[in-house]
């Protein structure tokens, strides 16, 4: 009995380190990234490789780098390059994870405003819907006529292991 309350200790000790591992490392790149882009021109010549993603009702910003990896991913949201550029027609896609940049996410409401600046420029969008789908359902990652921002995060929140859901938030741009 004593093996196994000290093998569930030394789990439990385990999953606590790495939970707070990666919060600093999400909070590293983000202290990183907002250096970048106060250092990065006002009006970019090229496609910029930062964003700013800003939630007017939670108080709270978010530098988003350009291109799903693994490692952009632990450093804070990214946009998914295979998009729609911020502010264009099209569904632009911004996915982060959960446990470290996403999670607010859960207070989003209808109406709610969302600004993106990037390339010089700040887009306004409001939040029409949330969706809570399962992990294979691809339909919120679409094309669209519109233009449209889609988030993502896994889901449920507070989730131990691979979720087997998704949180989506849709906003159209204004």
């Amino acid at each position: 009995m004593r093996k196994v309350a000290i093998t569930l200790l030394i789990f439990g000790m385990s999953a606590v380190a790495a939970g707070l591992a990666l919060a600093w490392i999400g909070d590293r790149g983000q202290t990183e990234a907002k250096v970048r882009w106060e250092e990065q021109p006002a009006v970019a010549s090229e496609r910029p490789s930062l964003s700013k993603l800003s939630f007017q009702s939670l108080n709270r910003e978010f530098f988003v780098s350009e291109g799903a990896t693994e490692r952009n991913l632990l450093l804070g949201p990214v946009h998914i390059s295979s998009s729609a550029e911020p502010g264009n027609q099209g569904n632009c896609i911004i996915a982060a994870h959960r446990d470290t940049h996403f999670r607010i996410l859960g207070e989003m409401k209808k109406g709610d405003e969302i600004s993106i600046e990037w390339g010089g420029k700040r887009f306004r969008y409001r939040t029409f819907s949330t969706a809570i789908i399962p992990a294979d359902d691809q339909r919120f990652y679409g094309p669209s006529d519109a233009a449209v921002l889609t988030l993502v995060t896994c889901y449920p929140f507070y989730y131990v292991g691979p979720a087997p859901k998704r949180f989506i938030v849709r906003a159209r741009l204004i």
